[in-house]
């Protein structure tokens, strides 16, 4: 099998054919001209372009900063190298790569603005140049360059980008197959643009498609290959899903989903080996978009996203949001409603009431993440992740918030003997008025100097927007109301290293 690039994918590619850095004027270029490469063509003008300087160089030509004339606008201007002039295959592909990207008029696809052929020199006829769109910033892979890594929730907005002009590629017939970080530029506002179409499959031309592959030759980058891609297989437009999912794992996660040493021991890792699921990786990895990732590396074609909607779907879906933490009086409101719920239940039920209230507010919080004060308030207990509380973490919390009745009771207990402990208890036999009116005195008592603790650790949310109390703390829980939320601001564009 054989490749159409080397197996790591590098800066200097075609795709660096839309951009220009977003540095200041007098710093050097992000992608520098190849050593001992003139820049030849800098200065002159091709048609009503004037080349400016030379931003980079790829396996299809050098790639210039020029002035549109006749527009007044800046472009860049993809040049087919001298060596390649008259080779019909190459300049099909050249011309396929233009044409391609010139029928799309997507707000994520670099746009095409002209095409055209180099002056005529010793009788030989020149070679081709294409123009297009200057993107102001740079392809992802100078994150990669940098040692550095792209934050998952700026990699969902990008995905988000990338995945509409994928679709809008599709409606028109394309399928791009070469989706890498170098082929994926961003510009310095955070906006995303796919870029060098050279080996895409347009359906509507399978005469040009036949042209520029042969038997035995399989087109695509080793590092974000679709299995059936690697296999040599027909492919449509879920290999490059899998491409996406390949790119971005990567710069999430600072390495490929598969390495080797060469294109062919990677492509058949693609064939074969199970990727290792990107959560496992990035620990802090919302679960929502990780999920993505593993339905977009899926082996099978068809256990991948039937369509790009559904795919961009589930990209907005997964945005973070941020929960509304319940505050004080919501807590206390319903902290005073289970006390009316317990009294009751003592009155009628005497000690077997406060055993029954107790079940029943652990219980309620394990499973449910609430009691009814909490379900009418709209409020509920959950851990951090988000998940249900479980049954040790309720129970540790419900002793917590009874600290003090049990405090007591260890006093006695010492102090006492247990069979002063036991002539309380029985006084909890069914109750008289007054003894009831006694005992939900002591339990008021006791939630509110409970509450007061709370107030006073309530100086911490200066610093813990969570609002956790002293029993949320120790059991690893926190209040939310149940159906507030909201989404929380994009991400910046510039990405972060770790």
């Amino acid at each position: 099998m054989q490749t159409t690039e080397p197996q790591q994918a590098t800066s200097t590619t075609d795709a660096v054919a839309a951009t220009v850095p977003a540095t200041p004027p007098n710093t050097p270029p992000l992608v520098t001209p190849m050593p001992g490469v003139s820049d030849r063509w800098a200065g002159t003008d091709l048609d009503y372009f004037h080349i400016v300087r030379q931003l980079g160089r790829g396996g299809m030509g050098a790639v210039y900063l020029a002035h549109d004339t006749s527009l007044d606008r800046k472009v860049a201007i993809k040049i087919l190298p001298e060596h390649l002039y008259g080779h019909a295959e190459v300049e099909a592909r050249f011309l396929r790569e233009a044409r391609a990207q010139a029928k799309l008029a997507s707000p994520n696809v670099v746009a095409i603005h002209h095409i055209g052929r180099l002056p005529t020199r010793g009788g030989s006829k020149g070679g081709l140049y294409f123009a297009m769109e200057l993107v102001d910033g740079e392809p992802l892979d100078a994150i990669l360059e940098r040692k550095s890594m792209l934050h998952p929730e700026e990699a969902r907005q990008a995905m988000i980008h990338v995945a509409r002009g994928l679709r809008d590629a599709h409606r028109e017939g394309i399928i791009h197959r070469d989706i890498k970080p170098s082929n994926i530029l961003r510009d310095k506002h955070g906006w995303v643009k796919l870029a060098d179409f050279g080996i895409a499959k347009v359906n509507a031309s399978p005469k040009d498609d036949k042209a520029l592959t042969q038997d035995g030759v399989v087109l695509g980058t080793p590092l974000y290959m679709a299995p059936e891609q690697a296999a040599g297989e027909e492919l449509d437009h879920r290999a490059d899903m899998y491409s996406l999912g390949c790119a971005f794992y990567h710069l999430i996660a600072g390495a490929p989903v598969f390495d080797g040493n060469n294109g062919l021991h990677v492509a058949a890792q693609h064939i074969s080996a199970p990727p290792m699921p990107l959560g496992e990786v990035i620990k802090d990895l919302p679960p929502k978009l990780g999920k993505i990732f593993d339905r977009l590396l899926k082996k099978p074609r068809d256990e991948r996203y039937p369509d790009y909607d559904a795919l961009i779907a589930d990209l907005e879906a997964a945005a973070p949001e941020t929960l509304a933490y319940a505050g004080f009086w919501a807590r206390g409101a319903a902290m005073a409603l289970d006390c009316v719920v317990a009294g009751t239940l003592v009155a009628f039920l005497g000690w077997i009431g406060v055993v029954v209230h107790l079940a029943y507010v652990t219980v309620g919080h394990a499973y449910f993440g609430r009691t009814l004060p909490k379900w009418m308030l709209s409020i509920r207990v959950h851990k951090k992740d988000g998940t249900r509380l479980g049954l040790p973490r309720a129970l540790l919390r419900t002793l917590v918030s009874l600290w003090l009745p049990i405090f007591l009771a260890a006093v006695v207990l010492v102090t006492q003997g247990t069979s002063h402990l036991r002539s309380v208890v029985e006084r909890l036999q069914p109750l008289e008025a007054a003894e009831a009116k006694s005992i939900l005195l002591t339990m008021a008592i006791s939630n509110a100097v409970f509450t007061l603790l709370w107030l006073a650790g309530m100086a911490m949310t200066l610093f813990n927007p969570e609002r956790r109390a002293l029993h949320d703390l120790m059991s690893g829980s926190r209040v939310t109301y149940a159906f507030r939320r909201v989404s929380i601001p994009s991400a910046p564009a510039v990405p972060r290293s770790r």
